[in-house]
């Protein structure tokens, strides 16, 4: 009996093992990575200032990463393993309203050493809500985007006074500079991040 009951439970651990692992790769079987963020929020930075879109011809990497004032933007580098992208953001007060962009790059050049460019992966409009933030405001609790470069991103929980999230592919960018176009007379956006 206790041998069966032995074999018995050697059986389930190898299934548990097997059932970890989720997808096929051709014929071999992959490890898969949980699929939740792993990491804690971090704060990205503040912005306490609009600033003007950089036009078009003005989107270079120095330009925007290099030129735009620290103080005017949020520049973030993505760890390399995010391959999903999160965002939170915070203000001042309810209804506090704020458009920002969102602009991405890969790097500072590309393959063949070449200066590489920015281009605006996404508008988002923010609106505040009334769930407490953590920099002693509130979080934003609606977000409407307008797509470009970051297409297939989800918002989860908008319009319910609770903290909205905007969820991303980040598609290989690594470079992510925020700018807010339209910001509230004397108010200070933050914004926090997470990947997997």
């Amino acid at each position: 009996m206790k041998r069966i009951l032995l074999t018995l439970g050697l059986i389930l651990l190898a299934g548990l093992s097997i059932a970890a692992v989720r997808t096929r790769s051709g014929d071999s079987i992959d490890h898969v990575v949980d699929t939740c963020p792993g990491v804690p929020w971090e704060n990205m930075g503040n912005l306490t200032a609009s600033l003007t879109a950089p036009i078009v011809t003005a989107r270079d990497y120095s330009e925007v990463w290099t030129d735009i004032a620290d103080a005017n933007s949020i520049k973030w580098t993505a760890p390399p393993e995010a391959e999903t992208l999160e965002l939170r953001f915070s203000t001042d007060a309810d209804g506090d309203s704020t458009t920002v962009n969102i602009y991405v790059c890969t790097g500072a050049t590309d393959r063949d050493g070449v200066e590489e460019n920015f281009t605006l992966g996404s508008t988002l409009v923010l609106t505040g809500g009334t769930q407490t933030g953590n920099h002693s405001n509130v979080f934003v609790d609606t977000i409407t985007e307008t797509e470009y470069a970051l297409v297939g991103s989800t918002i989860a929980g908008s319009a319910g006074n609770t903290m909205c999230i905007w969820r991303t592919p980040t598609f290989g960018y690594k470079k992510f500079v925020i700018v807010a176009t339209t910001l509230q007379a004397s108010t200070t956006l933050y914004a926090d991040a997470r990947w997997y």
